[in-house]
C-alpha cells in the first residue's frame, strides 16, 4: 500500500509500491541553550582564550561523540574533549599560542589542523568516511553549483511585473473553466524574457465539469455535486511560456500593482515551498513526498527547452476551499506523485480537514473523445537504462553514496532531470560524463527539497548518457536495537529517476561495518573485506523496477527446492528489537527464530511452487526471505522479501502477547508470507501502468495468498480457506464510524483516490480484497468439469500464463488484462454474445453495486426413493442492467495437485 494510512486497527501487507513517510524527530534547542550559557560563563575570564568548534559528517549532519585532542603551546599533555549532542566542543581557559587540533571518530578519517590562538577561535570540521574510494569530497568549486543556476535564481527570487485590469474574462483549460469577473492580473517578472506566471486578485469563479461517469460520481462524493464549483479571490498561475497566449490577447489597460498581488505571491511561495515532515493528510503525504514539486525547477525545464511539453498550474484561494489546485500537464502526469499518465488533475489540499483529497485525475478531454486515452501512455521525459551505485554505511548509520545513472532522453531538448531522493540525503556534487561539475537543485529538506540535475546542454536523442551524483545523510536506517534496523526510504535511498514507472539494470556495491549483514536485490557476485568494511557486490540479471536492501545482524539459512529449483535463502535475527524486549521474559521468552525461519521458508517454497504452477516461472531464480523488526508490515522487492517479525511468532506466543486469540491478526500472519512472495509475479514480474491498475498487483497477490491456503496447506485446509474469503468480504463491506464501507467509497478502478478522511481503509479494502475477489470470480467462471488435460482450472491457468508473458516487458493495465481475459473466456461467460467481458468489468471493476442473493428450495419425494428439488435464487439490491453468471462452486472444496507447506506434492 502507498502510502500507509493507519486506522484504529490495521495490519499492512505492503506491496511493491509503498513508501511510508517517516516522522522526523524535532530539533532540540535545549542543548543549544546550555552551550550558550556555558559560553557566557567562559567569557567572564577576561585573560583566557577559548577554542571551540563543530564537527559534521560529509552530509552536513552533526557528529556526536567525536574525540577532540588539543596539544601545543604550553600544554604539558594533550587536552581531550568529546563533542556534545549538538556536535560541538568548547576548550576554555587556554593561553595564547599555536595549537594542534586532532578530530577523530570511528568510521571516519582523522582531521588535523593548526590554530594560532589569540582570543577566541571557532572551528568547523567536516569528517570524511574512512573508505578512500567512496569519500565524498566537496570542493568550494563544486559547492557553488548547488541551487546557483542563473535562470533558476531568477525563478526562485521572482517578483511581480506589469499589472492589467481584468473584467469578465473567461478561458478554459480542458474540463476546467476560469471566469475572472473583476480584478487585476499581474504577471510575474520575465525570466530570460519569458513569461512564466501571473497573479489574479479580485472576484472569480472556477468550474470543473467531468465527462466520464465514474468521474462524475467521484466528484459528487467529493464536492456534493456533479461539478466542482469554487469562488476565489486570488489565483497564482504558473505555466510554460507557450501558455502566455491564454492571457495576452484579452488584457485590459495597464494599472498599478495592488498590494494584494504581492501578498498572494508571497503566500503562494510560503505554501509551495514548505514541506510538512509529518503529513496531516493524504494530499500532503503525496504532494510533499520525496518528489515534492519544486515549481521553479519545473519551470526551469521549460526555460531551457522552448519545446518542453506544456503545463498550466492554478493555485486558488477561495471559498469554501482555501487551497484548491488545478493542473494540466502534457507530460509526466498532472499529479506526478500518482505515477499516472493522466494529464488533468484537481486536488483539494485541506491538511487534516474532511475535504482533503484528489478530486479529479483524468486524461485530456480530447483523448477521451477520440478513445485514445490509455494508462499505458509513456509520459517519461527520460528512460533509465542502468544504475551503478556504491554505498558506504557508517558506524553512525549514516549513508554515503555515489550513483551513476545512465539514461536516454525521450523528449528532444530536455536538460532538467528530476529524481526521487529522500530530502535528508543531501547532494554534495553532480558531474557529467566528462567529469565536469553540473548545476543541481536541492533546497532545504523542510522546503521543496526535491533533487534536480541540470545538464549543460540537451543530450542527443537516441543515445545513452550519464550523470554521477554524490550524496549522503541519515533517515534511511534507524537502529531498532539488538542488531536490527528499520529500513526507511526504500525506493528513495538513491536518485530514482522514474520510480516504479520503468525497469532498469542495477550494479550495487555496499561497504558496511563487518558486524552487520546486508541483503540486496539481485545476485551476490562477490564479497571481501576492505579498509575495515565488509564489501559486497550485487548485480540484477534482468531489469527491475526498484532496488533495495535489508540490514542487520542476520543469520542465514538456505532452503532447497527440488521441484522448481529456485534458490531460496532465509535471513533471521537472533534477538528481539527494543520495541519487543519487554516481552522477552514473558510471551516471547521462548521464541525460536531459527525454527520459525524454517516455517517461513516452508511457506515461501510452497508458494513459489503454487505460483509457478498457476502463473508461470518467476522472473528471478533466487529469492531472499528476510525478517524485519516491523511488527505488522510486510513488503516485497525484486527477489527480496521483508517479513514482519510477527511472522516469526507462533500462535501460542501471539495468544500470550495479545491475551486473547486475535482473529484479524491471525489472518494477517497467515496471509503475509504468501502475499509478499506472490509479488515476485504480480508487481515485479508484471508491473502496473498507473494507480488505476495497482489492483493487478495487490489484488492478484491477495488472491494468490488465498490460493496458497487452498492448495498448499494440510488436510484441514477448508476452514482457513473459507475464513480467508470471509475476511476479504468483511474488509470490502464493513462500514466504519462514518457509516462508509470501502466499497461505498468508489470502484476498484479508482485505486489510491478512494482514500479520503471518511474512507481511510478504502484503498486496502477495495484494491486488495475486492481485487482478489474479482480474480477469484474469473477463476470460478472459467472452471470446467473436464478441462484441458482433466484440470478444471486449465483455462484459468492458461489465461494467467498468457497475462504474465504478455507483460514481462510492459506494465499491465486494466484494459490489457481485460483483453487477455476475453481471449481465454469460456462460452458461458459470453453473455452479450460479442466475445467481450464489458459486463463483468463494468460491474466489478468500474462499478460498486454488490448483489444480494436469496436462496429458496423445496424438496419433494419422487419415484424409487428419489427426491425432487426445486431451487430458486433471487438477485436484489442492484439495478436492472446488472447481469451475472452463476459461478461454478463445485470445485470450491477441491484443490490442485500442488505442494503443501512442507514442499511436498499432493
Amino acid at each position: 500500500m502507498n502510502p500507509s494510512h493507519k486506522g484504529k486497527e490495521k495490519y499492512c501487507k505492503d506491496g511493491v509500491g509503498s513508501g511510508t513517510i517517516p516522522a522526523m524527530g524535532r530539533f532540540k534547542f535545549f542543548h543549544v541553550l546550555i552551550l550558550a550559557l556555558v559560553c557566557l560563563i567562559f567569557t567572564s575570564h577576561a585573560n583566557a582564550d577559548t577554542l571551540s568548534g563543530t564537527v559534521k559528517d560529509p552530509s552536513g549532519g552533526i557528529v556526536i561523540g567525536a574525540r577532540i585532542e588539543i596539544s601545543g603551546a604550553n600544554l604539558l599533555q594533550p587536552l581531550v574533549f568529546t563533542t556534545d549532542e549538538s556536535g560541538k566542543f568548547v576548550a576554555p581557559n587556554l593561553e595564547a599560542g599555536k595549537y594542534s587540533v586532532r578530530v577523530g571518530k570511528e568510521g571516519f578519517d582523522d582531521v588535523l589542523t593548526e590554530v594560532d590562538l589569540h582570543g577566541t577561535a571557532d572551528l568547523a570540521f567536516s569528517l570524511k568516511i574512512a573508505a578512500p574510494e567512496t569519500r565524498i569530497t566537496v570542493s568550494e568549486k563544486s559547492a557553488e553549483f548547488a541551487n546557483s543556476d542563473a535562470a533558476y535564481r531568477q525563478l526562485r527570487e521572482i517578483g511581480l511585473g506589469d499589472t492589467y485590469r481584468c473584467e469578465n474574462f473567461t478561458f478554459s483549460m480542458d474540463v476546467g473553466t476560469f471566469e475572472l469577473k473583476t480584478g487585476t492580473l499581474t504577471f510575474l517578472s520575465p525570466v530570460n524574457k519569458l513569461e512564466t506566471g501571473a497573479v489574479f486578485v479580485g472576484q472569480g469563479h472556477f468550474t470543473l465539469k467531468p465527462v466520464v461517469t465514474v468521474d462524475i460520481n467521484e466528484m459528487a462524493r467529493r464536492s456534493g455535486g456533479p461539478t466542482a464549483e469554487e469562488d476565489f479571490t486570488e489565483v497564482v498561475f504558473r505555466f510554460t511560456p507557450d501558455q502566455y497566449s491564454q492571457f495576452g490577447a484579452v488584457l485590459g489597460s495597464r494599472t498599478g500593482t495592488p498590494a494584494e498581488a504581492s501578498g498572494a505571491l508571497q503566500r503562494w511561495k510560503d505554501k509551495l515551498r514548505h514541506r510538512h515532515e509529518v503529513p496531516e493528510g493524504l494530499t500532503q503525504a503525496f504532494l510533499e513526498s520525496e518528489t515534492i514539486d519544486n515549481v521553479d525547477a519545473d519551470v526551469l525545464a521549460a526555460i531551457y527547452n522552448p519545446k518542453h511539453p506544456p503545463f498550466f498550474n492554478a493555485y486558488m484561494h477561495g471559498a469554501p476551499h482555501k487551497d484548491l489546485r488545478f493542473f494540466v500537464r502534457a507530460r509526466v502526469g498532472a499529479i506526478p506523485q500518482l505515477d499516472s499518465p493522466e494529464e488533468v488533475g484537481l486536488v483539494n489540499c485541506d491538511g487534516g480537514g474532511m475535504n482533503d483529497g484528489i478530486w479529479y485525475s483524468q486524461h485530456l478531454k480530447s483523448e477521451l473523445a477520440a478513445h485514445t486515452a490509455s494508462s499505458q501512455e509513456d509520459k517519461r521525459l527520460f528512460a533509465t537504462r542502468h544504475y551503478d551505485i556504491e554505498t558506504v554505511i557508517g558506524k553512525n548509520d549514516h549513508l554515503f553514496s555515489r550513483a551513476t545513472i545512465k539514461f536516454e532522453p525521450l523528449v528532444a531538448g530536455e536538460r532538467v532531470l528530476k529524481f526521487g531522493l529522500l530530502p535528508n540525503l543531501r547532494v554534495a556534487r553532480v558531474t557529467g560524463e566528462k567529469g565536469q561539475d553540473l548545476h543541481f537543485i536541492q533546497e532545504n529538506r523542510k522546503e521543496d527539497g526535491s533533487f534536480y540535475a541540470v545538464l549543460d546542454e540537451a543530450p542527443a536523442m537516441g543515445q545513452v548518457h550519464s550523470v554521477t551524483v554524490e550524496y549522503g545523510g541519515d533517515k534511511v536506517l534507524s537502529n531498532a536495537g539488538s542488531g536490527s534496523y528499520y529500513i526507511g526510504a526504500r525506493q528513495s535511498w538513491y536518485p530514482n529517476l522514474n520510480g516504479f514507472g520503468e525497469k532498469a539494470l542495477y550494479d550495487l556495491t555496499f561497504k558496511i561495518p563487518p558486524s552487520n549483514v546486508l541483503i540486496s536485490v539481485g545476485k551476490l557476485e562477490s564479497q571481501r573485506t576492505e579498509a575495515g568494511f565488509a564489501v559486497t557486490h550485487w548485480v540484477t540479471p534482468v531489469p527491475v523496477a526498484v532496488a533495495g536492501f535489508n540490514y542487520g545482524q542476520y543469520k542465514k539459512m538456505d532452503w532447497p527446492d527440488s521441484i522448481t529449483h529456485y534458490e531460496i535463502s532465509g535471513f533471521y535475527l537472533t534477538e528481539l528489537p527494543d520495541s519487543l524486549r519487554r516481552f522477552s521474559n514473558g510471551a516471547l521468552g521462548g521464541m525460536a527464530p531459527g525454527a520459525m525461519t524454517k516455517y517461513a521458508l516452508d511457506q515461501a517454497r510452497a508458494q513459489m511452487q503454487v505460483c509457478t504452477l498457476y502463473f508461470g516461472k518467476a522472473p528471478y531464480d533466487n529469492i531472499y526471505i528476510t525478517e524485519q523488526p516491523n511488527f505488522s508490515f510486510g513488503q516485497s522487492w525484486p527477489n527480496l522479501v521483508y517479513l514482519p517479525i510477527s511472522a516469526y511468532i507462533d500462535s501460542t506466543q501471539r495468544w500470550m502477547l495479545f491475551g486473547q486469540i486475535n482473529s484479524r491478526f491471525t489472518g494477517f500472519v497467515q496471509e503475509v508470507t504468501p502475499h509478499e512472495v506472490a509479488h515476485q509475479w504480480f508487481g515485479h514480474g508484471v508491473g502496473w501502468a498507473s494507480y488505476h491498475d495497482q489492483w493487478l498487483s495487490e489484488g492478484f497477490a491477495e488472491f494468490a495468498a488465498g490460493l496458497f491456503l487452498q492448495q498448499a496447506m494440510g488436510p484441514k485446509w477448508q476452514k482457513d480457506y473459507t475464513d480467508f474469503w470471509e475476511r476479504q468480504r468483511v474488509r470490502i463491506l464493513e462500514k466504519n464510524s462514518f457509516g462508509v464501507s470501502p466499497n461505498d467509497a468508489g470502484p476498484l478502478w479508482l485505486g489510491l483516490r478512494l482514500i479520503s478522511p471518511k474512507s481511510g481503509q478504502a484503498y486496502q479494502g477495495v484494491t486488495y480484497s475486492k481485487g482478489a475477489y474479482v480474480l477469484s470470480m474469473l477463476r470460478s467462471l472459467m472452471r470446467a468439469e473436464n478441462g484441458s488435460g482433466g484440470d478444471p482450472d486449465q483455462a484459468f491457468i492458461d489465461m494467467m500464463h498468457d497475462f504474465m508473458e504478455r507483460h514481462r516487458d510492459i506494465p499491465a493495465s486494466t484494459e490489457s488484462f481485460k483483453t487477455v481475459a476475453e481471449k481465454h473466456m469460456t462460452t458461458k461467460m459470453d453473455i452479450q454474445h460479442n466475445g467481450r467481458l464489458d459486463w463483468f468489468f463494468r460491474e466489478w471493476v468500474w462499478g460498486t453495486q454488490v448483489p444480494r442473493y436469496s436462496f429458496k428450495y423445496d424438496v419433494q419425494p419422487g419415484e424409487a426413493g428419489k427426491f425432487k428439488v426445486h431451487a430458486e435464487i433471487t438477485q436484489s439490491e442492484v439495478d436492472e442492467n446488472n447481469c451475472n453468471v452463476r459461478p461454478d462452486l463445485r470445485g470450491f472444496w477441491k484443490r490442485h495437485d500442488a505442494a503443501d507447506a512442507g514442499g511436498h506434492r499432493r
